[in-house]
C-alpha cells in the first residue's frame, strides 16, 4: 500500500513467509525495517503475524504486536511501508509472484556477522524438514495443550506464533532455543534470558540434549518435547 514499492502483490508461501530488509522471502526497502522483521505463517488453517524481535516493531491496524492472528483486511505497517493481507481464492492468484527475489547478499551461513536467528532462518529455508516436533505445555493456570510443529528450529518466549507464553512475564520475547537434528535428537538453549531456562530443576547454560521424558521449565510453564519422523 505505500512505501518504495507500493501497488505490489506476492503470495504468501504456504508454509512461512519472513518479511525483512535483507534477508527473507520478501524484501522490504525500508530503512526502519529490520534485517529479519516479521513473520506471517499459517496455523491450523489460521493466519498469523509475529515479530521477531525487530527494533521498530511489527503493528496490525496501527497496533503494535508481538503476534497476533490476521484478518481479511488487515494493514500491517512495518516501518514506512504498509501491507494489505487478504484471503483470494486460489484460482484468482495463480499468476501471482510467490515470493519477491531477495536480493544478492553473502553466504549468511558462514558469515559471522549474522546473528544466531538469521542464520537459523536461513537454514530452516532451505533445508527440508524430516521430523515433527511435539511439545507438551503445561501452564501455570493448570490448563495444558500438545502442539506440532515441523521445524528444525524454532524460540520459546512471549513472540511465538503459538502457546500462551505472551501472557507470562518471566518469560523474555525470544527466551529459549530448541532445535531438531538430522537424527531427530532435540536440543535446547537459554537465550540470555532474564529468568532462566530449566532442565529437570537446574538452570542451564549452553546447549543441552533433551530426551522426552525431560522437563523444561520457562516462566511458570512447563514443557516436554519429543521429535518424530514426518
Amino acid at each position: 500500500m505505500s512505501g518504495k514499492t507500493p501497488d505490489g502483490v506476492v503470495k504468501l508461501r504456504r508454509d512461512a513467509t519472513i518479511f525483512g530488509r535483507e534477508k527473507g522471502d520478501i524484501i522490504v526497502d525500508d530503512s526502519e525495517v529490520s534485517s529479519t522483521h516479521c513473520q506471517i505463517q499459517e496455523i491450523g488453517g489460521i493466519y498469523h503475524i509475529f515479530d521477531m524481535n525487530s527494533t521498530n516493531g511489527t503493528f496490525v491496524n496501527n497496533e503494535r504486536v508481538l503476534k497476533a492472528k490476521l484478518k481479511d483486511g488487515d494493514v500491517i505497517t512495518l516501518g514506512q511501508s504498509s501491507f494489505r493481507f487478504s484471503l483470494e481464492d486460489e484460482s484468482e492468484v495463480r499468476h501471482i509472484t510467490t515470493i519477491f527475489k531477495a536480493k544478492e547478499k553473502k553466504n549468511k551461513l558462514t558469515d559471522s556477522r549474522s546473528s544466531l536467528v538469521d542464520t537459523l532462518i536461513e537454514s530452516e529455508l532451505h533445508s527440508p524438514t524430516s521430523f515433527v516436533l511435539n511439545i507438551k505445555i503445561a501452564y501455570d493456570d493448570g490448563s495444558d495443550e500438545n502442539v506440532e510443529l515441523s521445524q528444525q528450529s524454532l524460540f520459546i518466549g512471549r513472540a511465538s506464533s503459538f502457546g500462551k507464553f505472551e501472557a507470562d512475564s518471566e518469560i523474555s520475547r525470544k527466551h529459549l532455543l530448541v532445535k531438531v537434528n538430522n537424527t531427530g535428537e532435540v536440543f535446547i538453549e537459554d537465550q540470555g534470558s532474564t529468568n532462566g531456562s530449566y532442565l529437570n530443576g537446574k538452570r542451564i547454560t549452553g546447549m543441552h540434549m533433551v530426551r522426552p521424558q525431560d522437563e523444561v521449565r520457562v516462566g511458570t510453564s512447563r514443557l516436554w518435547f519429543k521429535a518424530k519422523s514426518a
